[in-house]
């Protein structure tokens, strides 16, 4: 007696036609990919009205130090006191000390109305005072709340003790964070504009020749 194989159905067919498929990836949906987007920090508004006295002497933006989670490609959102997030998807063209370093020379040559702000002591015989930041905190929240804590110190050519020290905290409202990396880089530009602009007269007062 000859038993007959039962033909498969056309249902069934169907469903291993679709199994391959997926196995290969041929038929599976692939998420649409979001382009990666890359920023940088800019200088401040120019003063409305500027110095009457322009700045005559040298000033050296030094070294500009930051802490370990701000020296990763990727921009932050901190989440929380102790928990900090960072977007894959929005890095910044270049670490973020040297640029916060150079954008601080360009607030401070169009605050001082002088074009001897330096980000080195070339011209060390006309070099007066030299500007330091210690960076403790610099970014933004989930709420757009930006944060900049600072510490800084003048010092004059040539000497070990600093002229004047200080410490600066400031605080920016912005734009809520999600989904939105152009609101952190305009927020974080508008603190390192504040920042210049309360060390500027330190530093116009600290350069001013001595009687």
């Amino acid at each position: 007696m000859r038993l007959e194989m039962k033909r498969p159905s056309y249902l069934h067919l169907l469903l291993i036609m679709f199994s391959l498929c997926l196995l290969v990836g041929g038929c599976v949906i692939k998420p649409a990919r979001v382009p990666t987007r890359h920023f940088v920090l800019v200088p401040g508004p120019a003063p409305e009205q500027a110095s009457s006295t322009a700045q005559q002497s040298s000033v050296e933006v030094g070294f500009v130090k930051m802490p370990s989670y701000l020296l990763r490609d990727s921009m932050v959102v901190r989440k929380s006191a102790d928990e900090v997030d960072y977007l894959e998807t929005a890095l910044w063209a270049e670490r973020l000390d040297h640029s916060f370093r150079q954008t601080l020379a360009q607030n401070l040559s169009m605050l001082l109305a002088s074009d001897r702000v330096y980000l080195s002591a070339f011209e060390r015989d006309r070099l007066i005072v030299r500007v330091s930041v210690n960076v403790e905190q610099f970014d933004v929240d989930t709420e757009g709340r930006g944060t900049l804590l600072a510490k800084w110190r003048l010092t004059a050519a040539g000497a070990d003790k600093p002229i004047k020290i200080g410490q600066t905290r400031l605080t920016r409202p912005g734009p809520a964070t999600r989904g939105n990396p152009q609101a952190i880089a305009t927020t974080l530009s508008a603190l390192l504009a504040e920042f210049s602009r309360e060390l500027a007269p330190a530093l116009r007062e600290s350069a001013r020749p001595r009687q």
